[in-house]
């Protein structure tokens, strides 16, 4: 691909981004409003679906997404936006009371923003969150987390929620044995939930009976590969390749045989099927967002065990197709909704909408591709 058509690419992309973040950024602004005066008075809300209560698990999501545009795009009112939906939460302290995808969900975006900002305050709230995660909620017995106690249930989700956080905040304490934690809940988590015939991941495994939900769940299997990615980015970013050496190489296999695996299932539009190996569901955006961020990430850390060839098609087609799904107005569409595990039928009677957890993943990859120019080619 000539300088030119990359040039023109990376244009669009960044077009994309900025809209994508000024329409989250409005959306995260009226929630911080209702919040503080009680009252619906935004066309967001009164647009109606699905997601789009007060307060949502996947704002947090919203709110990193939005860090992540303003990096890429060296941009300060998506940040802005951010940090204005996080500073009531900031000065009342995490909600480890409440369900547990709630608060979880926080650590990451305050790290992000203790790293724009510089306030240790980020920092101290990432750190209880995190040692609510380690310390405070029920672990099965190999010390996988349990998000719904007393259930022995492992949760593909889990690890997005948790080990990305923990392996930032372990590197920007300079405690690598947290790094190192971050790395084993990635193959703990795999070591209950990979489906070994082809790498794939369950959405649930109920422990005590040696069993799993029935279904491979797209979207669950990108919030494992965005994880796993992430903290294998934040192991090199420590420098602590050599010193966990054992533990990047299980967890890089197992990230790049899931991988492998997924782009052998991608539809010819660059979507992904909401249940991954069933063509007769339904075709779902925010899982593609999510394998877009995840593909991206693996083709900048040259991630062993894959072909580049192959990841870098799978990465553009899934790029192209996201974009695809930004409407006018700019909402990212095409999302499942709210999704517990089930049969078959379940997962596909869950609704497709628009989510913030969804904007924000998408917000992550274009970010990712823009930054890094992802669509160079052979140079990346």
């Amino acid at each position: 691909m000539g300088s030119e058509a990359v040039s023109s690419e990376d244009l669009k992309i960044k077009r994309n981004l900025a809209a994508l973040a000024a329409h989250g950024g409005a959306e995260l602004r009226a929630k911080h409003r209702v919040g503080e005066t009680g009252a619906v008075e935004n066309a967001f809300f009164e647009r109606g679906g699905l997601e789009r209560r007060i307060s949502h698990w996947g704002d947090p999501i919203l709110c990193d997404g939005l860090i992540h545009a303003s990096w890429a795009l060296e941009e300060i009112s998506p940040s802005e936006d951010a940090i204005a939906w996080f500073a009531p939460r900031l000065a009342s302290g995490p909600r480890l009371g409440d369900w547990f995808w709630f608060w979880a969900a926080e650590a990451l975006p305050a790290l992000d923003l203790y790293q724009l900002s510089g306030q240790s305050a980020y920092l101290d709230y990432a750190r209880t969150v995190v040692d609510a995660l380690e310390n405070r909620i029920a672990h099965t017995a190999d010390g996988a987390i349990m998000p719904h106690p007393p259930a022995a249930e492992v949760w593909v989700d889990v690890v997005y929620f948790s080990t990305p956080a923990m392996a930032r905040l372990g590197r920007l304490s300079g405690d690598s044995a947290m790094v190192e934690r971050a790395l084993e809940q990635l193959v703990l988590h795999a070591n209950h939930l990979r489906d070994e015939a082809t790498g794939l991941f369950w959405h649930v495994a109920y422990v005590d009976k040696r069993s799993h939900s029935p279904c491979l769940w797209a979207r669950g299997n990108s919030w494992f590969s965005i994880a796993a990615t992430e903290v294998l980015g934040e192991v090199r970013m420590a420098d602590l390749e050599h010193r966990l050496a054992e533990r990047v190489q299980t967890v890089s296999e197992i990230v790049a045989r899931q991988l492998a695996s997924v782009i052998k299932l991608q539809h010819r539009n660059g979507l992904w099927h909401t249940v991954i190996d069933r063509s007769d569901s339904y075709l779902e955006a925010s899982a593609t967002a999510g394998f877009a961020l995840a593909l991206g990430r693996a083709l900048r850390m040259k991630l062993p065990g894959l072909e580049l060839g192959a990841i870098r098609q799978a990465h553009a087609n899934a790029l192209a197709a996201i974009r695809a799904k930004i409407s006018p107005e700019g909402d990212f569409t095409g999302v499942a909704q709210q999704t517990p595990p089930g049969d078959f039928a379940w997962y596909q009677s869950i609704p497709v909408a628009t989510a913030p957890f969804g904007t924000g993943i998408c917000l992550m990859a274009l970010a990712e591709a823009f930054a890094n120019r992802a669509l160079a080619g052979p140079s990346l």
